[in-house]
């Protein structure tokens, strides 16, 4: 009788916990303090996690509610007040077309996770399937999958996304999709080495014996159990994505002008920094806390989910 759902999901936890043939654990046994599926040891997040994912929100929550926020129009310009400086009404002063910083700066947070979300989504969305693939098939499939990744992580990720947008045009979905897939092989390498530990626990082989198919125990049982490091890497990759989605804004290679954009935003104003050199730093500022909040925030999924 082949199983259904419900009978592999209340397995012994036993079961779930034993060790693999040839003695290797499996990636969940290291979670700290994991007994009986429940973590008895403090959280190991960490201040400077906590610090950072509170600004992660704040930052999201700016970037949603921006609209309804007391703010200028970030378009709208007066060229009478060209790089004018803080006053009551622009409180961060204006740029080098008379548009309020602070304004563009918190609509910023748009372009800058819209970039992200479109980086990381797209790396996860080749390198999950890739890297499952091939440490769940192995063999000559695994080989060929591996070496294919190494020849696309040859390739410089801002390089290539300056061709993209130079061949299709200045758009923050090309240039940052192409980002992600290039990003992906080290997706892909990392689930890989997740996995083959996975595929050779005893709740896998039992699967196997009472004829579940492939596709089920990699899809339902195999890839659930080793998402902790590529959950870790995702985050860590957001902070990467974030600086380069403000490196191609400031080459003129991301949103289209005059949307706002961190990068965008520094590059028009840094050649007059003299005049306003708010219009420079404070967009500056916001990619520095963006890029170290969310880097932090891997940090503390790292010694959460991946140290004992």
């Amino acid at each position: 009788m082949i199983p259904d759902d419900k009978m592999l999901d209340e397995a012994p936890v036993a079961l779930a916990t034993a060790t693999p043939a040839g003695g290797a654990g499996l990636p969940w046994t290291s979670l700290p303090g994991r007994v009986a599926g429940r973590d008895r040891r403090p959280s190991r997040f960490g201040l400077a996690g906590k610090i950072g994912l509170t600004v992660v929100v704040l930052l999201l929550l700016a970037s949603v509610a921006a609209p309804l926020l007391p703010l200028a129009d970030p378009l709208a310009q007066t060229l009478t007040l060209r790089d004018a400086g803080p006053s009551l009404h622009h409180l961060l002063g204006t740029d080098l077309v008379g548009r309020d910083v602070l304004s563009r700066t918190v609509y910023g947070c748009r372009s800058a996770f819209e970039g992200v979300a479109i980086g990381v989504g797209g790396m996860l969305a080749l390198g999950i399937p890739w890297g499952l693939a091939a440490g769940f098939a192995g063999g000559v499939i695994d080989e060929i999958l591996m070496r294919i990744a190494d020849a696309f992580l040859s390739f410089p990720a801002l390089i290539l996304a300056i061709g993209v947008v130079a061949a299709l045009g200045p758009s923050i979905v090309h240039s940052m999709l192409a980002v992600g897939v290039i990003s992906a092989p080290g997706v892909a390498r990392l689930l890989r080495s997740a996995v083959l530990p996975v595929r050779r626990a005893q709740f896998v082989l039992i699967a196997q014996s009472l004829g579940v198919s492939r596709m089920r125990i990699a899809g339902r049982h195999v890839l659930p159990n080793s998402m902790g490091p590529v959950v870790v890497q995702a985050v860590a990759a957001a902070s990467y994505f974030l600086i380069v989605e403000a490196a191609l804004g400031f080459l003129g290679l991301g949103v289209p002008p005059p949307s706002a954009s961190w990068g965008a935003d520094m590059a028009g104003a840094y050649s007059n920094f003299t005049a306003n050199p708010a219009a420079t730093i404070v967009p500056g500022l916001a990619i520095t806390i963006g890029a170290w909040s969310l880097s932090v925030v891997g940090d503390g999924l790292r010694n959460v989910l991946l140290r004992n």
